[in-house]
Formats: C-alpha cells, structure tokens, sequence
C-alpha cells in the first residue's frame, strides 16, 4: 500500500502526519528513518515486533530440534523406522531448513 503525502512546516522543520488507522495498526510510538538505495523507509522503533519474538524463538527450537536429531541419528531404532517402506513421508516437506 502507497500513500501520498504532503509534508507540514513546523518551525525550520517538515513534519509527516501519519494517518491513526496506520498508527494503530503498527503500534506506532516512535519511528525510525533509514535511507535506503530506493529512498527512505520508515519503521516501528519498536524493540521487537511480535513477529520477532516468534521468530526467534523458532530459531532457539529449531537448533534444539537439530540437536537432538544429531543424538538419535545413529540410534538403531530410529534406523529402522525410517528405513521401512511402510512408513508414508509423502507429507513431510524436504525444503524445511
């Protein structure tokens, strides 16, 4: 979604209303600015989003997950399961990383 917007003098400065339904929709408070190679972004000062809690903690379980895999891997009964033609995998997805 782009929007156009006119910038308001304030004093020496030009100030950027934002519209309340944004505000609200990104828990805004305060802002940064970054420039960018196609021009300036504006963000959530946000510490972490609730997006970024999430995904991190995905990362914390993901390196659990591995770990343990690398304990059982040689673990003769999990060498047997997994080599049986019985077992349907048809669902797991090889592109999980």
């Amino acid at each position: 979604m782009a929007i156009e917007k006119t910038l308001t003098s304030v004093g020496n400065s030009k100030a950027l209303i934002i519209p309340s339904d944004l505000i609200k929709k990104y828990g805004l408070e305060s802002v940064i600015i970054e420039e960018t190679a196609e021009g300036l972004l504006i963000r959530s000062a946000r510490k972490e989003s609730d997006f970024q809690k999430k995904l991190e903690r995905l990362k914390k379980y993901k390196n659990e997950v591995y770990s343990q895999i690398e304990l059982e891997v040689n673990d003769p009964e999990v060498k047997e399961y997994y080599s049986n033609p019985q077992n349907n995998f048809s669902e797991a997805d090889p592109e999980v990383k």
